[in-house]
């Protein structure tokens, strides 16, 4: 028998809950950091407005740095699984258009 299940589990829990730690820190931070920029100036909406844009920046930055490589290879890789799929289809067509005609020209 394979005694690693319980091990496996074990780490599963112990991943969720990690994840799930340092995504409760990440917004408890975000929520200080908005919090501070509001005394800063004066207005919940305007540090809001403010992280909220520094975000989408740091976003566009982090997807034209690193992911948008990444991204189009994906798009390529789609685009040639569905050119097979299309080329597999007409394939199939075509074979399943002569079998009929060929049970067609058997009955005869």
């Amino acid at each position: 028998m394979d005694n690693r299940t319980p091990a496996r589990g074990h780490f599963v829990a112990s991943f969720v809950w990690f994840a799930v730690s340092a995504a409760i820190a990440v917004v408890l931070l975000l929520t200080a950091l908005v919090v501070w920029l509001s005394q800063l100036t004066g207005s919940f909406i305007a540090s809001t407005l403010i992280l909220g844009g520094f975000f989408a920046v740091l976003s566009v930055v982090v997807y034209l740095a690193a992911i948008r490589d990444a991204v189009e290879e994906i798009r390529n890789e789609v685009q040639t699984v569905y050119d097979v799929a299309r080329t597999a289809k007409a394939g199939y067509e075509w074979v399943a258009g002569k079998v009929l005609l060929f049970l067609k020209l058997r009955e005869r």
